[in-house]
């Protein structure tokens, strides 16, 4: 699917750089435009993680918005972390580009002066594949327990008077 696109994440991110270090917001505002044309086509790449210099996830890129790319992550499916995800574009790579750890280094050289963290913030999901947790019913549990032990200091009561019986009889 990706090989029809007229751009690549890859010529992106290097035109993003190249935004910031000449300060021309006409090159960021097509940089934007190339993202949301990505997003429409949904266009598959990496997640990486410069922190451990490893490819993190799959995604398909689903829109652009507020300086994040919009995203969900395709594989490996974790239900620990949200489908959807707002993501960096530093942290996006295209499949060549993500191929083993050192290539994973070149491109953080590249973004290093522009990167605020070098593992990706994810959003956490709800296990038990995002579905919402059934509410929990109130236990009973206490009051039971409360009238468990008022019949065993009861019964313990009782044990205790007919001792005191059987000494005061046998005493006699």
């Amino acid at each position: 699917m990706n090989e029809a696109t007229p751009t690549t994440v890859k010529v992106l991110r290097e035109q993003l750089v190249n935004a910031r270090q000449v300060r021309d917001l006409g090159l960021l505002r097509d940089v934007e435009e190339g993202l949301r044309q990505l997003g429409k086509i949904g266009y598959r790449c990496c997640l990486v993680d410069f922190d451990s210099c490893r490819l993190r996830y799959y995604v398909r890129l689903l829109g652009y918005e507020q300086a994040r790319v919009k995203a969900q992550i395709e594989f490996p499916i974790s239900p620990e972390v949200a489908p959807v995800q707002w993501l960096p574009l530093s942290h996006l790579a295209d499949y060549a580009e993500a191929e083993n750890a050192q290539s994973i280094r070149r491109i953080y050289e590249g973004m290093a002066h522009y990167i605020q963290h070098k593992s990706p913030t994810l959003q956490v999901g709800m296990l038990g594949l995002n579905r919402p947790r059934p509410r929990r019913q109130p236990s009973k549990r206490p009051q039971r327990r409360a009238r468990n032990r008022v019949w065993l200091y009861l019964g313990g009561l009782v044990v205790l008077a007919a001792l005191a019986c059987f000494i005061a009889w046998g005493g006699s």
